[in-house]
């Protein structure tokens, strides 16, 4: 199981051979971006599959970004999704990927094909440019910021760029001072989270090795813009400028990318990250002319226990598998009690009782009707001629749409091949009724005659270790 921990600031250094050769472009996947939004997400990390996990929670909803390979290795991806996926059942949560990448949506929609919903809002998507359109700010495309920066180079003849560079911070501080004036203003706690992410980031900027630069003008600070290389990526994490100074903007864009360009010769691109919907962000980022808007998908999957709204009920030639009733509560709970035959269910009640003495009958019925409350699994009476006879099990519903089986019978009920028709009766309702990709069971290796019902029944041998025998049926089997 994946242990998630709260990602701390120190601990970024040490992830960067995860992101480094990121090549999806997003700024999603860079460590200033997780770094300067880390508090507002509650992000939380773990590592599995040699990918990186993280976890966000906004609202009180729990997301898992993409898992991050250092290669994009799509196998590896898979695995870790398949370790989140575990984590989300066990603890309850429902399965919520963010974050993910055009180029791996096909994956997740063959993974999640059955049941899932797919978004893509437009007020997060990341603004990817060509990192050689603002060297020069060539064309008619780009007519308006040359003539912005010619604006300002001849209103402030001696402001000029330079390399930001760690001494510089005491004197940045004193820029964001000035600047917070303004955003705070405008009482946004969007921009208040910003502007704290900005100051968290400068004190990181030498461990996360950022790159900077800055317009001075008559001895003081009036822009300043951080950028992080990933990959063939300039992320560029801020770009901050007092109000008065037309042109500054595009003149401290241009400046960086022209200045980067000679320490990093990979770099290709250019992304200028979301416009959080703000309308004037947003007109001013499409100005610069995209090449393209990078999707981030949120995709929800639903295991199909989530969508009943009651157990089914199922018949077979002599059986009928139904929920059972407040009537057949004793008969039920003599089932439940048996120690010694229920050693092959893989349960002893006594580790689930919290009370003194013995427990009411009614405790054993109410479990099973608890567990399909929560969406853990879905449990029948089996019924032959109305009376009660055993009962079978549908759990672990996993998100690639596999379900595990399972049946126990009264000892009076046995050696009829109840066991046998209920297990392919519930094989065939979890594959053609719900539409799943597999129906899975397994015994413990010295139940010889649980082995031979699961095969009587249809299912086939898939693999074994040193406890159990595993076996499977899917749609072809």
């Amino acid at each position: 199981m994946m242990d998630f921990r709260p990602l701390h600031a120190n601990e970024l250094p040490a992830l960067r051979p995860y992101v480094a050769r990121n090549p999806f472009h997003l700024s999603d996947n860079s460590l200033g971006f997780l770094l300067m939004w880390r508090p507002y997400a509650h992000t939380a990390m773990a590592e599995a599959e040699g990918c990186l996990i993280v976890r966000t929670s906004y609202g009180g909803k729990l997301r898992f970004a993409y898992p991050i390979h250092p290669e994009a290795d799509q196998e590896a991806e898979l695995r870790a999704l398949t370790a989140v996926e575990a984590w989300c059942v066990a603890e309850g949560v429902p399965l919520g990927l963010c974050s993910v990448p055009i180029e791996r949506l096909p994956l997740l929609t063959r993974r999640y094909g059955r049941d899932m919903t797919i978004t893509n809002p437009r007020t997060w998507r990341d603004y990817l440019y060509n990192l050689s359109d603002f060297e020069a700010y060539a064309g008619r495309r780009f007519a308006g910021q040359r003539n912005h920066v010619s604006k300002f180079r001849r209103a402030y003849p001696d402001a000029a760029y330079r390399a930001m560079t760690p001494g510089d911070l005491p004197a940045i501080r004193d820029f964001l001072r000035a600047y917070a004036e303004r955003q705070y203003a405008k009482n946004s706690f969007l921009a208040k989270e910003e502007l704290h992410g900005t100051e968290t980031l400068l004190s990181m900027f030498e461990p996360l090795r950022l790159e900077g630069g800055l317009i001075e003008h008559q001895g003081r600070i009036i822009a300043i813009t951080v950028g992080e290389p990933i990959g063939d990526t300039l992320m560029v994490h801020v770009e901050k400028a007092l109000v008065g100074y037309d042109g500054v903007y595009p003149t401290i864009a241009q400046a960086f990318a022209a200045a980067i360009r000679p320490a990093h010769p990979e770099l290709l691109y250019v992304n200028r990250e979301d416009d959080a919907g703000d309308c004037g962000l947003r007109k001013s980022k499409l100005q610069y002319n995209p090449i393209r808007l990078l999707d981030k998908y949120t995709v929800l999957p639903r295991r199909v226990i989530e969508e009943l709204d009651a157990p089914p009920t199922i018949d077979t030639e002599r059986l009928r598998l139904r929920p059972v009733p407040d009537a057949d509560v004793h008969v039920y709970a003599r089932l439940a009690r048996d120690l010694a035959r229920n050693r092959f269910w893989g349960w002893d009640w006594r580790t689930a009782w919290e009370g003194e003495g013995d427990p009411r009958d009614a405790w054993f019925l109410e479990l099973p009707r608890n567990d399909f409350k929560a969406r853990r699994e879905v449990a029948l009476g089996i019924y032959a001629a109305d009376a009660l006879v055993g009962e079978c099990v549908f759990h672990n519903f996993t998100y690639d749409n596999t379900v595990e089986l399972g049946v126990r019978l009264l000892p009076e009920a046995e050696h009829n091949g109840y066991a046998a028709e209920a297990m392919r009766a519930m094989a065939a309702h979890a594959l053609c009724y719900w539409g799943l990709e597999k129906a899975v069971a397994k015994c413990y290796r010295d139940n010889l005659p649980s082995r031979r019902m699961l095969l009587a029944s249809g299912l086939r041998d898939d693999h074994e270790d040193d406890t159990f025998f595993y076996f499977s049926r899917t749609a072809k089997n």
